[in-house]
């Protein structure tokens, strides 16, 4: 499987940097989705392999070719592969729980530095107390 990559500030600074990464995270959050349901959502196999070659996400289950179906070279002979792979679950790894966490905690405070709804704010003119 992946080996373990270390957690380190740097990695993870720079794991928070990409979009596609924080946009994985925040689909996946704790379940775990095919695939194919994460093509649903737009993404790409490009940012699918990126997200598995930084150890954010990885299968659920190995995919396990059938030996009799495959060539000498090793390319499966069977659509049922690709199939397979299509519907292969995803989950987040360790990391990737660590950046939805600080994903999470960054999105708390920012709720909390707006004002309450007790307190007084700009009025939206088209709101109707403001008409007159």
């Amino acid at each position: 499987m992946i080996d373990k990559i270390p957690i380190d500030r740097v990695t993870l600074t720079n794991l928070l940097s990409r979009p596609v990464i924080v946009r994985i995270v925040t689909i996946l959050d704790i379940t775990s989705l095919s695939i194919l349901e994460l093509f649903e959502y737009g993404l790409t196999l490009t940012d699918i392999n990126f997200s598995m070659a930084n150890g954010v996400i990885a299968y659920d289950k190995a995919i396990k070719p059938d030996s009799s179906e495959v060539s000498a070279l090793g390319i499966p002979l069977a659509g049922d592969y690709y199939y397979k792979f299509l519907n292969s679950k995803v989950k987040l790894t360790e990391i990737g729980l660590y950046i939805l966490d600080s994903i999470k905690s960054n999105q708390s405070e920012y709720k909390s530095s707006f004002p309450h709804e007790g307190t007084p704010s700009d009025a939206d003119p088209r709101h109707p107390s403001t008409i007159s």
